[in-house]
């Protein structure tokens, strides 16, 4: 197990404007305190520890901020106990648990004390008020804030030199190293999990009248799936204002490996039209329509650069899940799409 502030490292490392919930959720699983029943709910005795945690990785949904916390400091704790503790174990011979235990204690507070947002993330988790917490296997929340008061004073009360046997530059790089292998690596879980979404598509719809006070949405073309290129079935609808087109609106009917980069919706107001909200309302209007196909959450992606697509998935309510580099064999990269914005949106 790496020690506490190296697991909140990794997570201020991969933050994509998580909640406190995150934060928590990264470091409870260290509050199952009895060192067997830890070794279980880490999958260390597990034969196959990486299958165990891809198992719960397609489980957790990735909207879930304590959930991805907990995932984030299994999988933490699966890659440290690969390249550091095995080889401190190798190095220090039969008497190695007290001396590692030292060294962590070494290396965690050393980090507090030089981390610039160490303190008030610790406070912050202290005052969250525990009806927040999710569940954790094998701890109540009782003892998961116990856990934070504890390090927390701990930590601001313990001032050390940095440790020997993981001194700061092999920190970095372990931490380095690790995120760059979980974006990757929860990525591919992320995609299993949405591909498995529900979603009823037996044939296209009559479309019912999608209007509010001002706009509406006419469809201009139903598109079939077509399987040998592995594309869903899809509505394309005109925005309109009155009787003006304003701008295009795309869905998609289901989920593939390629709509994990491309998403479910895709719009496109008229330059002309831009600054009143017009994409947001269009997308809201579509909900009779994803409910009827049985779509929960679909996912709306934008270019990282395009700070206006993204304050439209904000002002939705859509969440962030990731900035998720475009892959080669995708058609956003040969647009020259390099990263996308992941947002998840909830059909309620």
């Amino acid at each position: 197990m790496a020690g506490l502030m190296i697991h909140l490292l990794m997570a201020e490392k991969l933050d994509i404007n998580r909640s406190i919930s995150y934060y928590i959720g990264n470091i409870a699983p260290d509050a199952v305190s009895d060192w067997k029943s830890k070794d279980i709910t880490h999958f260390r005795n597990e034969e196959d520890r990486n299958k165990s945690l891809s198992d719960l990785a397609i489980k957790t949904s990735p909207s879930d901020d304590f959930a991805e916390g907990v995932l984030l400091h299994l999988y933490t704790d699966w890659r440290w106990d690969l390249l550091a503790r095995d080889e401190f174990i190798k190095k220090t011979g039969e008497d190695w648990l007290y001396n590692y235990r030292h060294e962590l204690a070494l290396s965690s507070s050393y980090a507090y004390h030089n981390t610039s947002w160490a303190k008030d993330i610790w406070n912050k988790m202290s005052l969250c008020d525990i009806s927040l917490y999710n569940k954790v296997s094998g701890a109540t929340a009782d003892e998961i804030h116990d856990l934070i008061v504890r390090n927390k004073h701990w930590h601001a009360n313990n001032i050390t030199n940095f440790s020997d046997a993981f001194p700061p530059e092999f920190i970095e790089n372990f931490i380095n190293t690790v995120s760059d292998e979980y974006v990757n690596w929860k990525i591919q879980h992320e995609i299993t999990y949405y591909n498995s979404s529900p979603c009823v598509f037996e044939d296209f719809i009559d479309i019912p009248l999608m209007s509010d006070s001002e706009l509406r949405l006419e469809c201009i073309a139903k598109k079939p799936a077509i399987p040998e290129k592995k594309w869903v079935p899809g509505y394309v609808f005109k925005i309109c204002r009155n009787d003006n087109r304003v701008g295009e609106l795309n869905v998609r009917i289901g989920y593939r490996d390629s709509l994990y980069y491309g998403g479910q919706i895709g719009y496109g107001i008229d330059e002309q039209y831009r600054g009143h909200h017009y994409a947001e309302r269009a997308c809201r209007l579509l909900v009779p329509l994803l409910k009827a196909h049985g779509m929960e959450r679909v996912l709306i992606t934008n270019n990282h650069t395009n700070k206006a697509s993204q304050r439209t998935c904000e002002r939705l309510g859509a969440k962030l899940i990731r900035v998720a580099p475009v892959p080669q064999w995708h058609d956003l990269y040969e647009e020259g799409n390099r990263l996308e914005n992941i947002f998840e949106w909830k059909i309620e």
